[in-house]
């Protein structure tokens, strides 16, 4: 039985998938925390890679396996946002032309591999300290939460990182920027890069490839695993969600989750419209961010939908707060002490539904 990094099991195969004529999509399942999807463009004489990976052993045998099926060197490299799993392997394609929007471009350069690794080596500690009988040792307080226990992060943290490792990965940023859309030459290929963002992440893009009619949608296209809004708005997601649509793509290949077709985009579209509707309601009655997230995973309405066997549904929480956020006009880059406090909240959550 083939296992996901992160120790499930597999729902669809993993490695490189061919989607159109020398395109090819590299799959992690089954998309939750880390496993990442990426992808190859090959044209006469070169290759274009759409993405890397978390770190720099999965970039590795990733490279291997492309370098075996497409016989031309990668010379660009198009990071399609900013988020670690689709960037820290940059640095083992020295030479590479590496193409991103100008707004992933800015966060590229901010986000620390070094400071993950840390936070990863702090999840036994956590546990440790978490089980002390002291409750002030034992917990920490958190907005919108009474306290929480350590132990529940730190179990939680030690599974959402523990398969990747982070040391060794050297920062390696685009050295092409764009803004709206640039078109590449690949080989004789038209490949077209479109910014859709602010949506999953503020530098959102995607990927078209005309005469292969497949689109790489990065992480504005999540299947069958829950998605994590960080940036927002949901309506500028939901339009670029619509903006996949127009493109009338036989293959999408989504950021995490298996390759796709219009249905799987459309359902997305549905679920971020219904959380901001049920979320904003909620909100605007004074509820917390964490009630509102157990309140909508608990509902009938959730629990008859196409999503509610989606993978990570405390996810939701994230998207939640993101919502809030734009609702109270507080939108903007989010703090490394307000992450740490989603995932205490998301990892208590997660708790809550596997029990």
């Amino acid at each position: 039985m083939e296992r996901t990094l992160l120790g499930k099991e597999a729902r669809y195969p993993a490695g490189l998938q061919q989607v159109g004529d020398g395109v090819y999509a590299w799959l992690q399942p089954n998309g939750e925390w880390g496993e990442s999807n990426a992808g190859v463009v090959a044209g006469e004489g070169e290759a274009l890679l759409v993405d890397t990976l978390w770190d720099l052993a999965l970039t590795r045998r990733m490279l291997d396996a492309v370098a075996r099926e497409v016989d031309v060197p990668i010379r660009t490299l198009v990071n399609t946002h900013s988020d670690g799993d689709h960037v820290w392997g940059n640095q083992l394609l020295p030479g590479a032309h590496i193409v991103s929007t100008r707004a992933a471009a800015h966060i590229i350069r901010e986000e620390s591999p070094g400071a993950l690794q840390r936070f990863k080596r702090l999840a036994p500690a956590l546990r440790t300290v978490g089980g002390l009988p002291l409750p002030v040792l034992g917990s920490l307080p958190v907005p919108g939460l009474p306290r929480l226990e350590l132990r529940t992060l730190g179990r939680y943290i030690g599974w959402m990182l523990g398969p990747y490792d982070f040391s060794g990965v050297e920062v390696t940023p685009p050295t092409q920027e764009f803004e709206d859309e640039l078109t590449l030459t690949v080989g004789g290929r038209e490949v077209r890069l479109i910014e859709v963002g602010p949506a999953h992440t503020p530098g959102d893009s995607i990927v078209h490839v005309p005469d292969a009619r497949v689109v790489f949608a990065a992480d504005v296209l999540f299947v069958d695993v829950a998605p994590v809004m960080w940036a927002g708005p949901t309506a500028g997601w939901i339009a670029a969600l619509e903006r996949i649509l127009a493109l009338e793509a036989d293959a999408i290949v989504p950021g995490h989750g298996p390759v796709s077709d219009r249905s799987e985009v459309e359902a997305l579209r549905d679920y971020l419209a219904w959380v901001d509707r049920e979320a904003g309601i909620r909100l605007a009655a004074g509820a917390p961010v964490p009630r509102v997230a157990r309140d909508l995973l608990r509902s009938n309405e959730y629990r008859d939908s196409p999503w509610a066997g989606w993978d990570s549904p405390e996810r939701i929480l994230i998207t939640v707060a993101t919502i809030d956020r734009h609702r109270r006009g507080t939108a903007g880059p989010v703090s490394t002490r307000e992450r740490t406090a989603l995932f205490a909240q998301v990892a208590t959550l997660a708790e809550e539904l596997s029990a």
